[in-house]
């Protein structure tokens, strides 16, 4: 009788090929994406993408052009990707001219209607020249192609070179969204709701016909003596215009929205009283309008 069973040599050459394989396959030669959409880049890459397209958008004020750039990520929920990235950039502390744009493409894509002003340095110099050609390098480069970098290699820097014949000129654009004073409507609103988010302090910005702003800086005090600064339309689902800061207990505020305004001073978390008698925190409501 033939003993059924394989000979030992052809299951060891099995097993060596199939480690062969995998070593020319993940170690020698590996897999190279070249020529790709956008859309196959990891997420991280993407939020490169997306803050590249935002501050992009602030310098060029092209919409058509930019949606042109985020659809090849193919995102199904584009406006929430938006606003998501912009408030964790804020959060973070990451590039604010970046998540400016973000908000604004959030805010434009809820409503086409909306324009804004390019957004021009007032002075000229190579280094400024360089961080916009660089980024722009960067943008076309990912539209075109989008190649994986491996663990092993080492991405090389964007170079920017200036033109021998280039003449700089100083040139004073006005800002995004930028305009009149906006004026304090009314007096803050207290608002207690014991089942409410305490502590907040909320900001409404209209325009002249009464439509919420989004891109407006507010400048705020803080209880140790620096600043800070936030932007409205990071919430286009509350209002465009809309933006809001978490007050801490026992400490006074003063804020500045926009340019050329007047600062409003004494901001505090309003002290309310419930139906059983006790004491609460309650929220502080705030509405300008440009003049």
């Amino acid at each position: 009788m033939r003993d059924k069973n394989p000979p030992l040599y052809l299951l060891t050459g099995i097993i060596i090929g199939v480690l062969a394989g995998l070593l020319i396959a993940y170690v020698l030669l590996p897999v190279r994406y070249a020529d790709t959409a956008p859309a196959t880049l990891n997420t991280d890459q993407k939020n490169i993408y997306q803050a590249l397209v935002g501050r992009a958008y602030l310098y060029e004020a092209d919409s058509g052009r930019a949606f042109s750039r985020l659809a090849l990520l193919q995102e199904p929920d584009l406006n929430s990707a938006l606003v998501a990235q912009s408030q964790q950039m804020v959060a973070a502390g990451g590039d604010v001219e970046s998540a400016r744009g973000l908000s604004l493409l959030a805010a434009v894509n809820s409503h086409p209607e909306q324009v804004i002003t390019p957004l021009v340095q007032n002075t000229f110099s190579p280094e400024v020249t360089s961080t916009m050609l660089a980024t722009t390098t960067l943008l076309a480069s990912a539209t075109a192609t989008a190649t994986p970098v491996s663990a092993t290699e080492t991405p090389s820097q964007a170079t920017a070179t200036l033109f021998a014949t280039l003449t700089p000129r100083p040139s004073a654009t006005p800002k995004p969204t930028q305009g009149a004073p906006y004026q304090l409507v009314g007096q803050p609103k207290e608002i207690c709701d014991p089942a409410g988010v305490s502590g907040q302090l909320r900001i409404y910005v209209k325009g002249t016909n009464g439509d919420g702003i989004p891109g407006v800086k507010i400048a705020i005090s803080l209880p140790n003596g620096g600043s800070s600064n936030f932007y409205t339309g990071l919430y286009p689902e509350i209002n465009n215009g809309y933006a809001d800061f978490t007050m801490s207990p026992e400490s006074t505020y003063t804020i500045r929205v926009g340019i050329g305004g007047d600062p409003i001073n004494n901001l505090a978390i309003p002290q309310c009283t419930g139906g059983d008698g006790k004491s609460y925190q309650g929220s502080l409501e705030i509405t300008l309008k440009q003049q």
